[in-house]
């Protein structure tokens, strides 16, 4: 996800096979899913706490925030409160850190989020070993700020992570090698990964004491975005991997609608779907 973020049902048993963080939620509202707000930021764009509304009402109760529409840390909790909404995460990028780390940690921990993410590495980064190693020794010092402050520090993957850059290894085991594994933990897109020919469980499975969010992301026959559980990724299997390492939160993302189909019908048939899901 760069600025312009660019470039089921079968065997719903599977899903509840195996449990370490979850016991079934009582109520949809305990269900430990989240939204990325970036998937509706043209709507939110215009207005933000009409958007935001909107989204609470469809039944998403945790936010994944992308911006905070110009409020500060007080007008957000004071909104939050209002629509019954709490926040479960944010995405900051990696230049807000470098500009002024200590903001960005006071502000995430006055709303009370538990997850600081940093949603992409830039492009100057990709291209050398040595860079990505920089980057990942700026991450551990971000996230060592950020745990002070009783939250933790997680990247967020793209297909491009999967690339190799110095013909032996790829830039996603580059910056796990050189990222402490407590101050930097990932925040597992597997759509993206999916999309790299990379199976997202077997990530999971070969870094589960470092995935701890996942992005929950679809994609249809010809690769394309789609909601949750209208596509042709295993979500189930993605679901019972992410129990048995205990991932905390799952995190519905769709950078962009179907033609001709509303985001806000999308993130619904999403939210339904993941109920059923984690239910």
């Amino acid at each position: 996800m760069n600025m312009k973020r660019r470039d089921f049902l079968k065997g719903l048993a599977a899903a509840g096979a195996t449990m370490s963080l979850a016991t079934v939620a009582k109520t949809e509202s305990d269900l430990p899913i989240g939204i990325q707000l970036y998937t509706v930021r043209d709507k939110s764009g215009a207005d933000f706490k009409g958007t935001l509304k909107k989204v609470a009402d469809i039944g998403y109760k945790y936010f994944e925030f992308a911006g905070y529409g110009g409020m500060d840390a007080g007008e957000l909790n004071a909104f939050l409160q209002e629509i019954g909404a709490k926040t479960c995460g944010s995405h900051e990028g990696y230049e807000n850190f470098l500009k002024n780390a200590d903001a960005v940690v006071e502000f995430n921990q006055a709303i009370a989020n538990p997850y600081v993410t940093i949603p992409y590495m830039p492009n100057y980064v990709q291209q050398h070993a040595n860079e990505i190693k920089r980057f990942a020794d700026n991450l551990n010092k971000f996230g060592f700020k950020v745990r002070q402050a009783g939250m933790q520090l997680c990247y967020h993957n793209h297909s491009f992570e999967f690339k190799k850059v110095d013909g032996e290894n790829t830039i996603w085991d580059i910056l796990l090698g050189a990222a402490d594994a407590d101050m930097v933990k990932i925040e597992l897109d597997v759509a993206w990964a999916f999309a790299a020919d990379v199976d997202p469980v077997g990530l999971m499975d070969a870094w589960g004491d470092r995935i701890r969010l996942l992005h929950m992301k679809d994609l249809d026959d010809k690769r394309r975005l789609a909601p949750v559980g209208e596509g042709i990724i295993d979500m189930p299997k993605i679901i019972a991997k992410a129990r048995e390492i205990g991932i905390e939160w799952y995190i519905v993302e769709q950078d962009e609608s179907r033609k001709d189909k509303d985001i806000m019908d999308e993130i619904a048939i999403s939210h339904r779907n993941m109920v059923k899901l984690l239910s």
